[in-house]
């Protein structure tokens, strides 16, 4: 069986967590613009009200919290991807290519989350937001040291890369 790595992850990594994270800005702003009026002009009864004070809840803190998991979680996965390939280090100047694409890709992701976090009605749910923000806002920079450190772990075997998982 074939258990090999690519070096695609950090590009992965950096779209993945981008994309949620604006979607998380997103919902951080609708979810309380539809939850006040529900509660005022239709809570018929407390259970009603209560039940919808807990999705507010569940999107103003539960969400932020699981992309904090998510961004952990798949840059772990990178590192234990970048463990276990199979690397000749004729790869490091590929690998080294994708980095800066990767990066190249992040600033705009970074400039567009920014964009929207400074918008008017979407900065009250970015300054609740606050770790996403600056993550988001570090993109590039974070990308380049997950990305290095994915290419360190790579290529500074002791066996010299020929590391296999079975």
């Amino acid at each position: 069986m074939n258990k090999k790595g690519d070096f695609t992850g950090v590009i992965f990594l950096v779209v993945s967590i981008s994309i949620f994270a604006i979607f998380l800005l997103i919902v951080g702003y609708i979810v309380p613009q539809i939850t006040t009026p529900l509660v005022e002009h239709i809570g018929i009864s407390e259970e009603i009200n209560k039940s919808l004070h807990v999705s507010s809840n569940v999107a103003e803190h539960t969400l932020p919290t699981l992309w904090m998991i998510l961004f952990a979680g798949l840059m772990l996965g990178l590192f234990a991807t970048s463990f276990f390939i199979q690397t000749h280090p004729i790869f490091v100047p590929v690998f080294m290519l994708l980095l800066v694409i990767a990066i190249l890709v992040a600033i705009p992701l970074s400039n567009a989350y920014e964009e929207l976090s400074e918008n008017a009605y979407l900065s009250t749910a970015a300054e609740q937001q606050s770790m996403i923000g600056f993550i988001m806002l570090h993109l590039p920079l974070a990308t380049f040291i997950i990305g290095l450190t994915s290419m360190i772990i790579a290529f500074a075997k002791p066996d010299g890369g020929q590391t296999s998982l079975g």
